[in-house]
């Protein structure tokens, strides 16, 4: 046990690769942490996929403890219940698919389909950090102007993924940005298609 707790926490405060530096590199400088990770300077960075699996891990904790995806609304979406009762899994599957699209679209950069899943393990990990600190205690003080508060916690996060895809792929910022912007639409497009679909079939099969 000593020796698993000893392991336990030399990952998380690592001078040079715990889950606190990595946290802090990505919140200076992400888009530079994921192009040295896929040129190969591994060592100095923790695992995003273990990153990324933690990290949902806590923001799944979150929203269910104080229920952050409800609002003072009467009326309950399907998709929206769905959203809350799965929301770990949903973070999950959304990294694939904007993984792909993110190929799809900078695709003349060069980097492949499991590079830019690397990107995305990163990035979407880091959104641990806005849920704890804009998210949550936005929703906490005022959940009755829900749905601004999910407005500054998008446009604070499209904000963020934009510059760590600038530093990522260069070019001319503008045209990287507005890419950012159709990652991010597509991705959440397809996933409320899946959500519906799933909703629809749900309440289909009940008698």
């Amino acid at each position: 046990m000593h020796h698993i707790w000893h392991d336990v926490v030399h990952s998380f405060v690592h001078a040079d690769k715990g889950v606190i530096h990595l946290t802090k590199e990505l919140a200076l400088k992400p888009g530079i942490v994921v192009k040295e990770y896929v040129a190969g300077k591994r060592k100095k960075y923790f695992n995003p996929f273990s990153y990324l699996v933690l990290t949902v891990a806590i923001s799944a904790f979150l929203t269910h403890y104080f229920h952050l995806m409800e609002n003072n609304s009467q009326s309950v979406n399907p998709v929206t219940e769905l959203s809350s009762k799965y929301f770990n899994l949903i973070l999950f599957i959304g990294v694939p698919i904007s993984s792909f699209y993110m190929w799809l679209l900078f695709r003349k950069k060069g980097y492949n389909y499991a590079e830019n899943l690397t990107f995305q393990a990163f990035i979407g990990g880091f959104r641990v950090v806005f849920f704890i600190l804009i998210f949550t205690p936005l929703v906490l003080l005022f959940r009755q102007y829900y749905f601004y508060v999910l407005s500054i916690y998008m446009l604070a996060w499209f904000i963020f993924t934009a510059w760590a895809k600038v530093q990522f792929f260069g070019g001319p910022k503008w045209l990287t940005i507005f890419k950012a912007f159709l990652v991010i639409l597509f991705t959440q497009m397809t996933m409320t298609l899946i959500l519906s679909l799933v909703a629809y079939f749900l309440i289909k099969r009940q008698p």
